[in-house]
């Protein structure tokens, strides 16, 4: 799971960022009004992304008055795409407990599914039901694999998705009846 990154916490910071990934680059004025903040607490902001990488600001003249225009570099749009992902997780219930482990490579024991053979009863793509889960295709993919083991809040959303219970869904490896 990507980690949350500390340096985009800040309100102003993830609008900030967000705002630059739209642009090539914006003047520090209209950054400012968009943001509504004063001109000390956004260039604070610049200063503390720019020591990171995140951002890049340069002197120019627009006008007739010397200006300062800020974009975002490839580290801060990767660093970005990054912190959104986890944020995305965090939303879904995906990654409740940070030390379970998930992966097949760590799992002894993944939890058996039927969410392909029911989701294919339905004529729904993997991106149909990441669309109903508000979750992303991958994590859909992830799940019915069994690469990655649903949340318990998780399991109950995709059981009231196919309108059945979680024991209908999901079982052990070791259990009988139902196959995946």
């Amino acid at each position: 799971m990507p980690e949350l990154d500390a340096n985009l916490h800040a309100p102003a910071r993830l609008r900030l960022m967000t705002m630059l990934t739209a642009v090539s680059e914006a003047e520090f004025s209209t950054l400012r009004d968009s943001l509504e903040v004063s001109d000390s607490v956004l260039s604070k902001h610049v200063s503390a992304l720019a020591s990171l990488g995140y951002v890049r600001s340069r002197k120019g003249v627009h006008g007739g008055r010397r200006t300062t225009w800020i974009s975002l570099t490839a580290p801060g749009r990767a660093a970005l795409s990054a912190h959104v992902a986890a944020l995305r997780e965090v939303i879904a219930g995906e990654h409740t407990d940070p030390d379970r482990h998930t992966d097949l490579q760590h799992a002894a024991d993944p939890t058996r599914n039927r969410l392909r053979e029911l989701r294919a009863a339905r004529r729904w793509s993997q991106a149909d039901l990441a669309d109903r889960l508000g979750m992303s295709r991958q994590t859909v993919n992830a799940i019915e694999t069994g690469r990655f083991d649903p949340s318990l809040s998780l399991a109950f959303k995709i059981a009231a998705v196919f309108e059945g219970r979680i024991e209908d869904l999901f079982f052990p490896p070791e259990a009988t009846g139902f196959e995946a």
